[in-house]
């Protein structure tokens, strides 16, 4: 019996059954990474008490909340009973895995494949070919499946004779998911396949959306900086189109996903039209000074200001003023911090 599709969160997802675990838990990796959700079941520490911080709960619960409603929405009637009850959205993704995760799979986790450099890529069975030929199930390319299957397996010698005979195929998009190669291999995190694969596609490819209005760049930024840099030196036009549903722009994926150095060689690449338009009332600039507010990364913010005063009036995405979301955030100024009575002293003299 075919899996229902779920439309309601993640674009042309099947529900999660006992039986497609593997290809369910990559799509709805990929929607987490895109939505900068996926540091909600990957944070290894424990999560932030009200008491330790009122705004950072806050942040954390809201998220917790997003993701644990989108695991619900996409699980079927038997696999949603495993995690009825938990509350943490993390704790049900590791429940799934350990529930339903095949035992004799080739990968411990699709996470831990590293990224290949070239000499690598045709000596040996590669992790990726292990792992495709466990839990491979991407069919939905039905004009050059050759092609996903050897960008899946790692085999870049195959794809490149295959696009050598059917330069088509580097745009074809998933039937459900919408991807293409390039989201495919920077999706696997492999790195060389993802930079050859950019070599072939045009600037207009590279603005390819997937179903859910992904980008190739939104998922680079937040997990492959160096093949971001590569498709931004490729099509500048990218720096300027929001690449997912939340309308941020690589650079402001890119301070989502911690990535400070590839967040300033962005800022360095971006036109300030971008972050001061008056079309979204400078939301885009006011929302970059908050990322470097809040991850203590001041130098971005400091030349913005110093670069267009207005913005220190702007509200960012959660309607709050710069001078609000510093109020928040005391541990940026001495006085909000305990000090010892000579640091003290010192201080106020």
């Amino acid at each position: 019996m075919a899996a229902t599709v779920v439309s309601s969160v993640i674009a042309n997802l099947k529900v999660l059954s006992h039986d497609n675990y593997e290809d369910w838990s990559l799509h709805f990796k990929t929607y987490l990474l895109a939505e900068d959700l996926w540091e909600v079941v990957e944070e290894t520490s424990e999560p932030p008490r009200q008491e330790d911080g009122e705004a950072e709960f806050l942040f954390w619960r809201k998220n917790n909340a997003k993701v644990l409603h989108a695991i619900h929405t996409c699980c079927g009637d038997d696999t949603h009973f495993i995690i009825r009850g938990i509350s943490s959205a993390k704790v049900a993704w590791d429940t799934l895995a350990e529930k339903l995760k095949p035992t004799d799979q080739a990968l411990e986790n699709t996470e831990d494949v590293p990224l290949m450099a070239h000499e690598e890529l045709n000596t040996s069975l590669t992790r990726n070919e292990e792992y495709y030929k466990t839990n491979g199930d991407f069919n939905e390319f039905s004009h050059h499946q050759p092609l996903i299957d050897a960008v899946a397996k790692g085999d870049w010698s195959s794809a490149t004779k295959y696009l050598t005979m059917h330069p088509d195929a580097i745009r074809e998009r998933g039937s459900l998911s919408g991807l293409t190669a390039l989201h495919m291999a920077v999706s696997m995190e492999n790195e060389y396949m993802a930079k050859e694969v950019v070599e072939w596609m045009t600037e207009e490819d590279l603005e390819i959306e997937d179903a859910n209005g992904v980008t190739a760049i939104a998922l680079a930024t937040l997990i492959g900086p160096e093949v971001a840099r590569c498709i931004i030196e490729k099509n500048k036009r990218l720096l300027c189109i929001p690449c997912n549903l939340q309308n941020m722009i690589p650079l402001i994926m890119a301070c989502h996903g911690g990535h400070w150095g590839l967040a300033r060689y962005l800022y360095s690449v971006t036109p300030l039209e971008v972050l001061t338009s008056t079309q979204n009332n400078c939301r885009t600039g006011a929302d970059l000074i908050s990322h470097c507010f809040s991850s203590k990364e001041l130098d971005i913010a400091l030349d913005l200001i110093k670069r267009c005063p207005n913005l220190a009036f702007a509200t960012n995405s959660t309607g709050k003023t710069l001078l609000q979301e510093l109020a928040c955030m005391p541990s940026l100024f001495l006085s909000g911090t305990r000090l010892r009575f000579w640091q003290q002293w010192i201080y106020n003299s």
